[in-house]
């Protein structure tokens, strides 16, 4: 990487709770000065220990957070209204710990297609609800980035991972704080052209997920037994050294986040650096 432009390195947070996740929390902070909390189980319940301990390291060393909201429980785009309705109400709740933490920017996933059934009405659903998810965000002065997701089964819609169909999604929701987390291991698996869309994102990216893999998920699924396996950069297959020269063309000036185990962070921004 050259001199003239230096990225800002984030790192995915501990999945673990209590004092597991605090020890690995400090030491992903003697790396990076941005860390991603992610509000999926376990983080979604008895959780308040440690956002006070998030609070106080922040005031200690500046550390910047973003959140990643919960994808594992529920459906934004159910045709069940009480379902739908909790699935919001716990987005609220996370944009809520984001600033609790004084984080500024929450990423959240597309609405799935359960069971691969192609419903209209779910399309109509999402937009509605995204737009809500935004005027909540907000007034509370919150980006909300939506990812593009891997293609791994039919669980998961072209409009969830296909960029020119988020794109789409992205000017019907039409709300400044409404704009992209961009996934460059989603996009590989899914066939996409991470440079295009870093490209014509531009300034309207708000983060970024980096993370390798070897392509289609039938791929993935034969040398890692994991259809989006969340390796770390040079593991796999992805051109990082374009990926960063595209960056850098762009002049982006979010966080890249890498997005795998606490263990093989170092070990990610070492190689990143050296493209």
């Amino acid at each position: 990487m050259t001199e003239e432009y230096k990225l800002k390195f984030c790192a995915k947070g501990s999945r673990k709770t209590g004092q597991e996740f605090i020890d690995e929390i400090i030491q992903l902070s003697q790396l990076v000065n941005c860390i991603e909390i992610d509000f999926n189980y376990p983080h979604d319940r008895d959780f308040d220990n440690e956002l006070e301990f998030l609070k106080k390291l922040k005031e200690e060393k500046g550390l910047t957070y973003t959140v990643h909201a919960q994808y594992f429980t529920g459906s934004i785009n159910d045709l069940n209204d009480q379902v739908r309705e909790a699935s919001i109400k716990e987005i609220k709740d996370n944009i809520d710990k984001a600033v609790c933490i004084g984080a500024k920017i929450v990423t959240i996933h597309p609405a799935l297609e359960p069971y691969g059934l192609k419903i209209e009405k779910r399309k109509k659903l999402e937009i509605e609800v995204y737009k809500t998810i935004a005027e909540y965000a907000k007034s509370k002065n919150i980006l909300i980035g939506l990812e593009n997701e891997a293609q791994t089964c039919f669980w998961f819609p072209d409009r969830a991972c296909k960029f020119d169909l988020i794109k789409e999604i992205v000017e019907k929701v039409n709300m400044p704080n409404f704009l992209y987390t961009l996934d460059i291991g989603h996009a590989n698996v899914s066939g996409e052209d991470y440079l295009s869309a870093l490209k014509t994102f531009g300034d309207k990216i708000i983060h970024i997920h980096a993370h390798d893999n070897f392509g289609p998920a039938e791929e993935n699924l034969k040398k890692c037994n994991r259809p989006d396996p969340h390796l770390i950069p040079g593991k796999g297959q992805i051109n990082w050294k374009k990926v960063i020269q595209t960056l850098k063309e762009i002049n982006y000036q979010g966080h890249f986040e890498l997005e795998c185990e606490v263990k093989d962070t170092k070990d990610g921004i070492e190689f990143i650096n050296k493209q």
